[in-house]
């Protein structure tokens, strides 16, 4: 049985969705269980309205609320009985496999960071991983929103744990690793994007140099590194994609419009996985409906069970042990 800490009180529809989500998980999955971390007379009230009697939720009582614009530290310094700081404290505690919030994705990561710590003290900062669709395969776009601010060194260890994801989750054998920039010329783009380009070209990953985002879309990376403020905008713009072709077409009850829909709805991703950590973080995202919730829930068991984030962190020790070591400082 994998048991999964969900955050009752996270993302912009919560709780009645992310209850909702819960529910549908556990029917459709008897190995997992779910922890909800909420009100506790809310939460309850919730699932007895949905007509839940079973035994795969347990709740948690948790009734601070986490607005999505609170500070992230204070969050997990001030709000210890909130949902959010609750799941993953239930899962440093041992209490449960893996830890899900829609809330504040600074605040879950904060949180993660804090109390699960990284992997590893060469590792700079835990990036968000997400899987996205291409026209070919699915990949790893590093990272999804949780820095905005990367040095170039950082952006090296992005694609170092990308490297390490695309391995272990999906068994690409050395993943091919792309740099999302304006063009593909090696000194094309802001400062930061050409230095890391020089760091990555030695760096210990099949670096293939920079995409467009054409190439991104087309899969020509399997492994695509950004900050986190750009790739938040791919990760959305992608995400806009779909829903506007469903407004403009609908569901198109063919082979190939059924596959479209399974590659291309973001719901059926559910969460992303925060990558070098000592235990399982999924960010869901804030407009989560119950069915996103639901996919959430189920990555999140199937990354516990199959033990992703352990592995990720081991080939991300051996990659950075790897790497050659940065020349000594003039005195």
């Amino acid at each position: 049985m994998i048991k999964v800490a969900l955050d009752a009180l996270g993302g912009d529809f919560a709780p009645d969705v992310v209850i909702e989500g819960a529910v549908n998980a556990v029917n459709k999955n008897a190995n997992i269980h779910v922890v909800l971390c909420g009100p506790e007379a809310q939460v309850k009230e919730g699932l007895a309205k949905l007509g839940y009697t079973g035994n795969g939720i347990t709740v948690v009582d948790a009734p601070d609320p986490v607005a999505m614009d609170e500070h992230p530290v204070m969050v997990v310094k001030k709000k210890q009985h909130s949902g959010l700081v609750t799941c993953v404290a239930l899962q440093k505690k041992g209490m449960v496999d893996a830890s899900v919030s829609a809330g504040n994705s600074g605040a879950m990561m904060a949180s993660c960071l804090l109390l699960l710590g990284k992997s590893n003290d060469k590792f700079a900062r835990p990036p968000i991983g997400c899987v996205i669709p291409t026209a070919d395969h699915p990949v790893i776009l590093v990272d999804a929103g949780a820095n905005v601010d990367e040095r170039a060194s950082t952006l090296v260890d992005f694609a170092i744990a990308g490297s390490a994801f695309a391995e272990t989750y999906f068994g690409y054998p050395q993943p091919k690793v792309g740099l999302l920039n304006m063009g593909e010329e090696e000194h094309k783009g802001p400062a930061v994007l050409q230095e890391a380009y020089q760091l990555l070209k030695s760096a210990p990953v099949n670096f293939i140099g920079n995409i467009e985002g054409e190439d991104l879309i087309m899969g020509k990376a399997d492994v695509i590194v950004s900050s986190g403020f750009t790739g938040n905008v791919v990760l959305k713009m992608l995400e806009g994609f779909f829903e506007m072709h469903h407004k403009m077409f609908g569901s198109i009850d063919t082979e190939a419009g059924r596959k479209f829909d399974a590659m291309w709805d973001y719901r059926m991703t559910g969460g992303a996985l925060l990558l070098g950590l000592n235990g399982t973080g999924i960010i869901a995202h804030g407009r989560s409906d119950a069915l996103a919730i639901e996919k959430a829930v189920e990555v999140a068991a199937k990354y516990a069970e199959s033990g992703v984030a352990a592995k990720v962190n081991e080939r991300l020790a051996a990659i950075k042990d790897e790497a050659p070591a940065e020349p000594a400082a003039e005195a």
